[in-house]
């Protein structure tokens, strides 16, 4: 565990070579040098990574309107558990800078219930998914009593998941976040922990769609901008809409198309009562029958042939009659990309 104390005129030197940490030591070192401007890579969640420039004051920007929304004080503590290479984890960062708070650090592979319930009192976290199941699934305590508020980011937080969360019976508050690397972390919020299933807009962004119902960002203080999305959504307002999927990963099979996050959401209910639940993700191939298939990966000893069917039938019981798993296949390795998303190209590779 590091502390940074930004409470100060703070100037980091060489103080690790953790390559989850060394981004930030450089980024921070360009922001106290006078940088207007600074360059990210996206999360390469759909393809190849891309250069993205921000501006300085878009990124203070983005950092007040947290800490506007969660009442960050000088005198609090933050928590920085991502590899700061992405936008989740430096954004951690800028809002210390800007707060001018203590920002404690924690290698993303060492996050554990006993690394967290040996912090100091946090007001703001932000993990990844995988994290979270790692600390709630070894404990029947609480092992986020010393956290107020946890963002989750980087992949949906599925309906199993968020079940497990509210029945913690936790006092800390869980958020969904929805944003991306060109918006410099969230811009939209869904509270987990009441059971929301929208996102609300945060302040300066509104909401629209397109023909495909592919949701369009509007941001409404300068730099102005429009940023059109590959996700699917039902939009309730200019100010809120229910994620579905990206279109990326949507699957048509045998002319009805389906989300595969979609899918894998339902596919966590069939395994939600298991203290063994697998990781889980999908892949779509090119099928002469069906036009696209969509196959099913485990992370987890093979079921037998008597549990793929009870899961194949949950599947045309809970997403329709034609919707399932064309091919079931296993695999001992889940391979995330250093954002800490999965990466579903090469996990479906390494079940080949």
């Amino acid at each position: 565990m590091i502390a940074f104390n930004f409470n100060t005129n703070y100037s980091i030197k060489e103080l690790s070579d953790d390559e989850n940490l060394v981004p930030a030591i450089d980024f921070i070192n360009q922001w106290n040098n006078g940088a207007t401007a600074f360059t990210f890579k996206s999360s390469g969640s759909t393809g190849n990574a891309k250069d993205i420039v921000l501006s300085k004051t878009f990124l203070i920007q983005s950092a007040k309107r947290t800490i506007d929304l969660f009442k960050i004080t000088s005198e609090d503590h933050l928590l920085l558990a991502l590899n700061t290479s992405f936008m989740g984890g430096i954004m951690m960062v800028v809002r210390a800078l800007v707060a001018r708070c203590t920002l404690i650090y924690i290698p993303p592979q060492h996050i554990s219930t006993q690394s967290i319930t040996d912090l100091p009192p946090i007001i703001l976290a932000s993990f990844v998914p995988a994290q979270i199941q790692k600390i709630i699934y070894n404990t029947s305590e609480d092992p986020f009593m010393n956290i107020t508020n946890i963002l989750i980011g980087g992949a949906p937080v599925s309906d199993s998941l968020g079940e497990d969360i509210r029945n913690s019976k936790t006092s800390c508050t869980f958020y969904q976040t929805y944003g991306m690397t060109e918006t410099a972390s969230h811009v939209a919020l869904k509270n987990i922990s009441t059971n929301d299933k929208h996102y609300t807009a945060l302040e300066g962004y509104s909401f629209d769609t397109d023909e495909k119902n592919q949701l369009i960002i509007q941001y409404h203080i300068d730099p102005k901008f429009t940023l059109q999305t590959q996700d699917i959504v039902n939009l309730h307002s200019v100010q809120s809409f229910e994620w579905i999927g990206r279109t990326d990963w949507v699957v048509n099979s045998g002319g009805i198309k389906f989300s595969l996050e979609t899918a894998e959401n339902t596919v966590s209910n069939f395994f939600k009562n298991r203290q063994d639940s697998p990781l889980i993700t999908s892949y779509k191939e090119p099928d002469e029958k069906w036009g696209e298939r969509w196959i099913l990966i485990l992370a987890c000893n093979a079921l037998s042939q008597a549990e793929e069917a009870l899961l194949i039938e949950f599947c045309k019981t809970n997403l329709g009659k034609y919707v399932y798993p064309k091919e079931i296949r296993y695999s001992k390795k889940t391979v995330y990309l250093p954002s800490g998303k999965i990466d579903r190209i090469n996990t479906y590779k390494a079940s080949l």
